[in-house]
């Protein structure tokens, strides 16, 4: 019968395997955590140790109670291992648990196992194991070998170790760990101080091994830092291996030199900006690597720009001292700023671009103002080069036909400080894709020196006739899109000024030059129709407008109306008005691709056209002072097979059969002038009416209302003017 004392220790025992049994299989079962799997092995070393041991003291049975000592040095001989491979990991130093580390770590452990179970073969491991009943426990009395001390020197050797990393942690962590270290150090010292005891203070006698029932301390202080101090939960490998990748990945380069300058430390980013491998960095002069005479050692936290091939670092260099305030070296934390200078460069270049934007606009208001006065081409013209070279953005304005510009004239208008004038020479492909930039070397006045600057070409345009071409130089050397746009906006106000100014002097000169062209350019939309549809087209009404394009009515003679209303379609909208058994009238947007539309939008007042087997004819004024050269020139440059085939001076305009009495129309605004003609031509006051307000509308690109708006205005005016002329005047 087993007595009380018995029962208390095997319980003791039972409960110190128990607790160790519940700890392992915890830690298994967040073994994702640092140490976590190694915790769960040394928790089952414990259990094999506590466990064999009590099993053995209640075995009599010489034999098997040996069995189970040899049982027993499965846990013995690892035990150490795994609180040295969990020390290591928990503490954050697991770049030395490898597999060639860990085949070494149980080199001694395997010897000391296969050494209890091939005992009896060499004595290595204890030279004699007698068994004595000692209180009613079951006790062997070992005479160890050289095996067994090598073991337990292996041991302490390891366990000194785990307990140095606990002990340095508490330090290291800011004392952030002291609960879980603490707890942790008493669970290994108490079975520790027991095993010592046992092995060399109490060997001569026959003794309880107390190592296994100190087990019980450890399996509660384990439990306690686990369940209540967050031993898996709060764990200092995140912080250690954390501090140590955040120092090493970190994009922000890292250099610890000594007091000689010489590189200790380089982190990944430092080494990518030197430029060399880790190996070829380490142990030479920082100095010898980059320009360093622009970081300054001697000032506490210095900061210095450093340029490497095309990259801008930030350097920021501390002092490093000791304990005794002695300085040890330097550090240097380097930061890429490339992409925060270049943001920098570009906010002022933006800002830059927007002052010279405002300027620019305020420049352009000056011009505006000096249009409305302009009365002529050459008043247009000369109004916005002084305009714009008066200003401090350019230094020469200039201003030529199409013709000068491609290098085939010299008609210049200049106004600025550059006399000898040598503006670049342009394709024809500059001046149709709308306001551009080139850069060259010209000459600038008085000095004669040479300079590089940039020119600013901008094509003079009106819907799609190009007038001319304005040329800005500045000593800038780029010009930015938002002014290159604010400048295309410059060359639509000029050519809308130029035509305006071309009209008016038409309307009011007293003698004007009459042109009549001939043309058999196939280019030409109505050409190609004759051709196509074999008829006979006659202008019988024009309406000016504006970039949407011009309004032509066409009678047709002797042709299918519908063929040529789908042949005009390819060159702009095209509407039936009256469709006759041999004749018709169409009406035409046409744009300024096609001759008549070029013309108009050139300036010229097209009195009179026909159009008959691909031959076309026109009769048109130009006012005296206009350059009728420079409309020829125009002309046949987008159709060559066009000629002159008579020229006269007049001294009154021609008057048009079909024109309202001027006196009639004095007093008429030009849209309300337009509106009403328009109205006209398109049927819109015949009855049935040909065509609807919204038709006549959507030709001059109004609302319905606004149309009636301008034909109640008109048609009051005449009326005023017939039957009550003096409250007309």
């Amino acid at each position: 019968m087993v007595g009380s004392g018995i029962l208390a220790q095997i319980s003791l025992l039972a409960l110190s395997a128990v607790t160790t049994t519940a700890l392992a299989v915890y830690a298994f079962h967040n073994r994702q955590e640092p140490g976590a799997t190694w915790f769960g092995m040394l928790m089952v070393s414990l259990t094999i140790w506590s466990g064999c041991y009590a099993v053995g003291a209640i075995t009599f049975d010489p034999i098997w109670r040996v069995f189970w000592a040899r049982v027993q040095w499965f846990g013995v001989a690892t035990v150490y291992v795994w609180l040295f491979l969990f020390a290591l990991s928990y503490t954050g130093h697991d770049e030395f648990i490898t597999k060639r580390n860990l085949i070494g770590f149980f080199i001694i452990p395997l010897l000391a196992i296969i050494g209890a179970w091939t005992n009896p073969l060499h004595h290595l491991l204890w030279r004699t194991a007698q068994v004595k009943v000692v209180d009613g426990i079951a006790l062997i009395d070992f005479t160890y070998g050289p095996i067994f001390w090598v073991d337990i020197i292996y041991g302490y050797t390891l366990i000194t170790i785990a307990m140095v990393l606990l002990l340095r942690l508490v330090f290291q962590s800011d004392y952030l760990y002291t609960d879980q270290s603490a707890l942790l150090l008493v669970g290994i010292v108490t079975p520790l101080l027991g095993n010592v005891a046992d092995n060399f203070f109490w060997a001569s006698n026959v003794l309880i091994d107390p190592t296994p029932y100190a087990f019980t301390v450890t399996g509660l202080t384990f439990g306690y830092a686990l369940f209540r101090r967050q031993l898996f939960d709060l764990v200092p490998a995140t912080r250690q291996l954390g501090r140590n990748a955040a120092i090493s990945q970190l994009d922000t380069g890292v250099v610890i030199v000594d007091n000689a300058r010489r590189i200790v430390y380089a982190n990944g980013a430092a080494v990518d900006v030197i430029g060399c491998e880790r190996a070829d960095v380490l142990g030479h002069d920082i100095r010898s690597l980059v320009n360093s005479t622009v970081i300054d050692f001697e000032t506490e936290d210095a900061l210095a720009e450093l340029e490497i091939d095309a990259n801008v670092y930030e350097v920021r260099t501390s002092p490093i001292t000791d304990q005794i305030d002695r300085q040890i070296g330097h550090t240097f934390i380097i930061n890429d700023i490339t992409d925060r200078k270049r943001r920098v460069r570009e906010l002022a270049e933006q800002r830059n671009e927007l002052a010279t934007v405002n300027e620019l606009n305020a420049v352009i208001r000056g011009v505006n103002q000096a249009l409305v006065s302009a009365s002529s081409r050459e008043a247009v013209e000369r109004a916005v080069c002084e305009r714009i070279a008066d200003s401090e953005l350019y230094r020469t304005a200039c201003v030529a036909d199409v013709t000068t510009w491609t290098g085939k004239a010299d008609r210049w208008l200049v106004a600025g400080d550059q006399v000898d004038l040598s503006p670049p020479t342009l394709d024809d492909d500059y001046i149709e894709n709308g306001a551009l930039e080139r850069s060259e070397k010209q000459t600038i006045a008085p000095e004669s020196t040479t300079g590089d600057g940039t020119w600013a070409i901008i094509p003079v345009v009106y819907g799609r006739t190009v007038h001319g071409v304005l040329g800005f130089y500045t000593d800038r050397g780029k010009i930015s899109d938002r002014e290159r746009a604010v400048l295309g906006e410059l060359g639509e106000i000029v050519g809308y000024a130029l035509n305006s100014a071309e009209v008016r002097q038409l309307l009011s000169a007293e003698a004007v030059t009459e042109v009549e062209l001939e043309s058999t350019d196939d280019s030409d939309s109505l050409i190609f129709v004759s051709i196509a549809a074999e008829c006979h087209l006659e202008l019988a009404g024009l309406v000016p407008g504006g970039e949407a394009g011009h309004v032509a009515y066409l009678r047709l003679e002797d042709g299918d109306i519908s063929m040529v209303a789908d042949e005009l379609e390819q060159s702009g909208e095209v509407r039936v008005i009256h469709d006759g058994e041999t004749d018709g009238v169409l009406e035409w947007q046409t744009r300024g691709d096609t001759l008549l539309g070029m013309l108009v939008g050139i300036g010229a007042n097209v009195q009179h056209a026909t159009v008959e087997d691909g031959r076309a004819s026109y009769t048109l004024e130009i006012a005296s002072e206009s350059n009728v050269r420079a409309l020829v020139d125009a002309v046949e440059k987008q159709f060559p097979d066009t000629w002159i085939v008579a020229k006269r001076e007049r001294t009154h305009p021609v008057e048009r059969a079909d024109e309202i009495s001027e006196h009639s129309l004095q007093n008429l605004t030009d849209r309300q002038a337009e509106a009403l003609e328009a109205a006209y031509r398109a049927g819109y006051f015949g009855w049935p009416r040909d065509s609807t307000a919204e038709e006549v509308a959507g030709v001059l690109d109004i609302s319905a209302s606004t149309l009636h708006a301008h034909l109640r205005k008109a048609e009051n005016q005449i009326m005023a003017d017939l039957f009550d002329p003096e409250a007309a005047d």
